[in-house]
């Protein structure tokens, strides 16, 4: 049972607008009633070495599994977010509190705290802040998703921790209200909660993972949980889509295969694998690909591009790709502003991109760390 928890008071620390560093002091500091002379959370932050985006850096939040901590998460995805300024925060006891885990601290408040204090730094985009939780703070994650409303954080990722039946259940996302009690209905979730309707979210849930269920159910962690693909879809019903859920198997995706659940132009997405409670390599890549925005039209020009080709180029709407191999690739489309247009898979020498859809203009296509500059026009223009 969660003892009942007395915040007498709270409170974040923020420094005068600055470059946020590796060495950066961010103190929040929280009172509850195992901490009743507060508890300051160690906060680690890694700042790419690579040069500024005109746009700054965006920003992850990483939150930590249970009896994990700030350093060990960052060093876990640097790899896969490495335009990314990492801030990843350590709860009380190495876990966060959900339901039934040994720290009954007000950690969604942390987290709310500092999302609002990222956005003062001047090297940092305050409209790109991404939170990303594995397992326990997958839990933490999804909170924040339900009841955070700060409109700088546009991307949401909860990793081996779909939504349980405390923050959803009898059709609506619940908050915590004055606390979690594992021993009351649904834990204390009873404050219904509308969750902003602008963010992407992206859960990665297995079909064998031993500790969260997939298909729904009790949990070691002391929680029923939805099945994740229902999950995914009560968050893309959230999010304006008004369609029926994607059937089983979904869309094969990667090697090995994993399988996407994508909904509202993959603002809403699942990623169904079976690397048990952990993530494979696809997932990852997929993980890469859903926050990556960090190139920047200074460095496209310098790549090499032998070994990609595209033709037509201008294009009107079938773009063919060429590759020196046909093994299967990721490719995206972006804007020179950096904006996601497109995002596929192509597997032979020679494939064929529709993009009759998309509005006319100069785009980037990304094939792994090759990038090719084309052209997109709309009309067929004939000679005269």
């Amino acid at each position: 049972m969660r003892n009942i928890i007395i915040i007498l008071l709270s409170f974040p620390i923020i420094v005068n607008a600055q470059q946020l560093t590796n060495n950066t002091n961010i103190n929040i500091t929280k009172l509850w009633s195992q901490q009743p002379n507060g508890y300051t959370y160690p906060i680690d932050i890694s700042v790419p070495t690579s040069n500024m985006p005109s746009n700054r850096f965006p920003i992850s939040v990483l939150l930590h599994g249970n009896g994990g901590n700030g350093s060990q998460i960052i060093n876990q995805f640097s790899n896969i977010l490495e335009c990314h300024v990492l801030v990843a925060p350590t709860g009380y006891m190495n876990s966060w509190n959900i339901c039934a885990e040994n720290s009954d601290g007000p950690d969604i408040e942390m987290v709310n705290d500092l999302i609002d204090s990222l956005q003062i730094y001047n090297n940092i985009n305050p409209n790109k802040i991404r939170i990303l939780g594995f397992s326990n703070g997958a839990g933490l994650a999804n909170n924040a998703f339900i009841e955070n409303t700060n409109s700088g954080v546009d991307i949401v990722c909860a990793i081996v921790s779909h939504l349980n039946e405390p923050q959803y259940h009898s059709g609506n996302f619940y908050e915590i209200g004055s606390n979690t009690d594992s021993s009351t209905s649904y834990c204390g979730y009873n404050v219904v909660s509308n969750p902003l309707p602008t963010r992407k979210y992206l859960s990665i849930s297995n079909d064998n993972d031993p500790v969260i269920p997939y298909f729904g159910g009790y949990s070691m962690v002391g929680l029923d949980f939805l099945h994740a693909e229902d999950a995914a879809y009560k968050i893309a019903q959230n999010q304006g889509f008004n369609g029926n859920i994607i059937p089983v198997p979904g869309i094969p995706y990667g090697n090995p295969v994993v399988f996407e659940y994508s909904y509202l132009s993959s603002n809403v997405v699942h990623i169904r694998g079976n690397a048990q409670h952990s993530i494979n390599t696809s997932q990852e890549e997929y993980l890469k690909s859903f926050f990556n925005d960090c190139y920047t039209t200074t460095n496209i020009n310098d790549v090499e591009t032998k070994t990609v080709k595209v033709y037509p180029n201008p294009v009107i709407d079938i773009l063919t790709i060429e590759m020196n191999h046909s093994k299967e690739e990721l490719f995206e489309i972006y804007s020179l502003t950096g904006l996601l247009i497109l995002r596929g898979q192509i597997s032979s020498k020679n494939s064929s991109v529709d993009l009759s859809s998309i509005n006319e203009g100069v785009y980037v296509l990304k094939i792994g760390n090759k990038f090719v500059k084309f052209v997109k026009l709309k009309y067929n223009y004939k000679k005269t």
